[in-house]
């Protein structure tokens, strides 16, 4: 399997008049000419919001449109997005374009706690509104830590979900850091969620966490695209993200090959020590993936095209 990689398309510190510090996780919605790309900017401050820019279909470097705000404000006070709102997977539904995100705020014991909502937009991906207050994917009695950024395919009458599960928080130097995996969910109408607890993904050691899963679904395969890390030095250090693969033929059981199908750093420029947050969609017949390079999403996002499957 090769990627061929195009190169960055947007980063933020190109436009200091309007934008932020980040580009992180790009989250695309596909239209007649043009791939909508949500993404998390980040005030000053550290929190998380969500806004877009539009590429030309025909040539995804070309930047044609830049939403220059928020599309959604910050949850009220003590809901689980008061300080941001990361986007995570796209679709269309009966008219309307479904947004699920991550929301976050600021924890005491421990850096911050994850769930995810849903924003729904009437007029076809420009303006959003919360369908709920709460979140759709919580903590719960099996999954006590995390539960956020879901992928979801649409089966006929099944929504099926794949999402990130907080394990544990490790101390690491004085310091706690999540530990998580990829969990599978299923559901009749895309908001009350069946979680049977089922792992996707061994980890391959104790303090290995996943992040960002995107599954396709390629004829009868199923491939996902993933990143993981350590949780020692992963920030743009030797255990930083890497973005693995990994196939299935049900999309419960899945086969790790992470050689196969991911993507390395390159040592240098904006995707020199990282490669994290990839989403993979059918674009005219290919595969086509974006992803974020070094700093999580500070140097900003880019795409490749599987070119051999």
């Amino acid at each position: 399997m090769k990627w061929l990689r195009k190169g960055r398309i947007f980063d933020p510190a190109e436009h200091p008049d309007w934008a932020g510090t980040h580009a992180q996780v790009p989250t695309p919605l596909l239209y007649d000419d043009r791939v909508r790309v949500f993404y998390a900017d980040r005030f000053s401050d550290g929190r998380s919001y969500t806004t877009y820019v539009d590429l030309e279909r025909g040539n995804l470097s070309n930047m044609i449109y830049a939403h220059k705000k928020p599309i959604l404000d910050f949850g009220a006070p003590g809901t689980f997005d008061d300080d941001g709102v990361m986007p995570s997977c796209a679709l269309r539904r009966d008219g309307q374009v479904y947004l699920y995100y991550s929301g976050w705020n600021r924890g005491m014991t421990v850096p911050y706690r994850n769930s995810v909502g849903i924003a729904v937009s009437d007029d076809d991906g420009t303006t959003f509104r919360r369908l709920y207050e709460g979140p759709v994917l919580e903590r719960c009695p099996t999954e006590p830590y995390i539960a956020v950024t879901p992928t979801i395919l649409k089966e006929g009458d099944l929504w099926r979900m794949w999402y990130i599960s907080g394990v544990r928080w490790v101390d690491v130097n004085g310091k706690y850091e999540p530990v998580y995996v990829i969990k599978y969910a299923s559901s009749r109408d895309g908001i009350s969620w069946d979680r049977p607890n089922h792992l996707c993904i061994p980890p391959s050691h104790d303090t290995e966490a996943f992040s960002h899963p995107n599954v396709v679904k390629d004829g009868d395969l199923y491939r996902m695209w993933y990143c993981f890390r350590n949780s020692h030095d992963y920030r743009d250090g030797a255990g930083a993200y890497r973005i693995g693969y990994a196939e299935s033929s049900d999309g419960l059981d899945w086969t790790r090959m992470d050689d196969k199908g991911g993507l390395q750093t390159t040592g240098e420029g904006w995707e020199a020590t990282m490669t994290c947050y990839p989403y993979a969609l059918q674009i005219d017949g290919r595969i086509h993936m974006f992803y974020n390079g070094n700093g999580f999403g500070r140097s900003g996002f880019g795409y490749a095209i599987l070119e051999d499957a």
